[in-house]
């Protein structure tokens, strides 16, 4: 009788379902029943191994942050054993991570049937995904009872200009309402996406406790259509110069200038807000992009990025799994440095998800709101690579 292992790896059962006949399928349901009990993918060490069953499956890949989602398949096409109906791929990291992956099944795209973890993916669906290595979320995601916190006052702001209303969000730091100085402002793009799934109040109450950042107000504003309004588009950078900070300026006691007012997003959130600090550094001193999409503008973006001001600082960070988009962010970022901008650079053992960008919000509010900031810091650039 084979010997059972406590903690059998997936180079072990394949050996197994290679030396005997499939058609009995007795070693593939007890493969299926280990696969149910702990879950796939199988993890060893820095190798991740795929596993999909379905008899009836003529093609079947994984398609992940790993490999820019590669719809066609090409760079992790399954391999079937034998006639088992046990597809399997074998990925290795060097680096802890959490990455999301679907498997593409003849041309259909779901979720792993056998992961035991699941995450909505923002566009009305769910991707599985996994964990390699020491990952954890940082101390500054979790609500702590004990230390001051900031209110969220939410409303619905219509515009002239764009003929529509969007929900916006703003955050204000503890103390706020005790009569406080004039406050910088933070403009955040998908708003409600970093008030839920980045817990962007929460990091603030805590960083703002601790000193690490200074107290701002974070104003977080929900898209309409954020494929159209965030690719540079003109027409809501003008909603957002004549309508919107205005409105926030005269409702909030804001610090109403360029060295208190900054903007951010991810993907097409972090490339509006770069075009808007680059079309109008008037306004905006402070800006960060987490897997900014500038390569669906790398020209038009490289354009503005000479007009850029030795007063301006930017953020970018970027995932080492989004081989695509970090060419743009080099560029943009060595231009940027040109004009004397102070810039901070760093790519991480992530990929395109809400878990990356959270991660590092301590990293993006500690350069461009350390505590005691109204003005522009003296120049600096960093570039670095980190993992968590």
């Amino acid at each position: 009788m084979t010997r059972e292992e406590a903690a059998p790896t997936f180079e072990t059962w394949r050996r197994r379902l290679e030396a005997v006949p499939h058609r009995d399928g007795e070693e593939v349901t007890r493969f299926l029943e280990v696969l149910r009990t702990i879950g796939t993918p199988m993890i060893d060490g820095p190798a991740v191994s795929f596993v999909y069953h379905d008899p009836r499956a003529r093609h079947v890949a994984v398609a992940g942050e790993f490999n820019q989602w590669d719809r066609t398949g090409r760079l992790a096409t399954m391999e079937q054993i034998g006639d088992s109906g046990i597809f399997h791929y074998t990925l290795n990291l060097s680096e802890p991570a959490r990455l999301e992956y679907k498997y593409i099944v003849d041309g259909e795209w779901k979720p792993d049937p056998l992961c035991h973890n699941l995450v909505d993916n923002g566009v009305g669906g769910q991707n599985s995904y996994f964990v390699v290595g020491e990952f954890h979320e940082p101390p500054e995601l979790e609500w702590v009872d004990s230390i001051p916190h900031g209110r969220v006052e939410e409303f619905e702001f219509e515009s002239q200009r764009l003929r529509n209303q969007r929900a916006v969000h703003v955050y204000l730091p503890p103390g706020y309402d005790g009569g406080a100085a004039p406050t910088p402002v933070l403009y955040v793009h998908d708003g409600g996406e970093y008030l839920s799934r980045a817990r962007l109040p929460v990091v603030l109450d805590n960083l703002i406790n601790t000193g690490d950042v200074a107290s701002l107000i974070a104003v977080m504003v929900d898209p309409v259509n954020r494929m159209t309004e965030y690719r540079m588009n003109d027409a809501y950078a003008d909603f957002v110069v004549s309508e919107l900070l205005p409105h926030i300026d005269g409702r909030f006691n804001t610090l109403a200038s360029s060295a208190g007012r900054g903007v951010m997003g991810a993907s097409l959130g972090g490339l509006i807000s770069v075009y808007l600090a680059l079309k109008r550094p008037d306004l905006f001193s402070r800006t960060a992009s987490q897997s900014g999409a500038f390569l669906l503008a790398q020209e038009p973006i490289l354009t503005l990025a000479r007009n850029g001001q030795a007063t301006q600082s930017f953020y970018f960070d970027v995932g080492k799994y989004e081989q695509r988009f970090i060419p743009a962010h080099l560029r943009l970022v060595e231009e940027l440095k040109a004009r004397g901008c102070r810039c901070f650079f760093q790519e991480l053992a992530g990929g395109h998800n809400w878990t990356s960008w959270r991660a590092h919000l301590k990293d993006l509010l500690e350069f461009l709101w350390p505590a005691g900031a109204t003005e522009p810091p003296k120049r600096a650039t960093r570039r670095r690579r980190k993992q968590r």
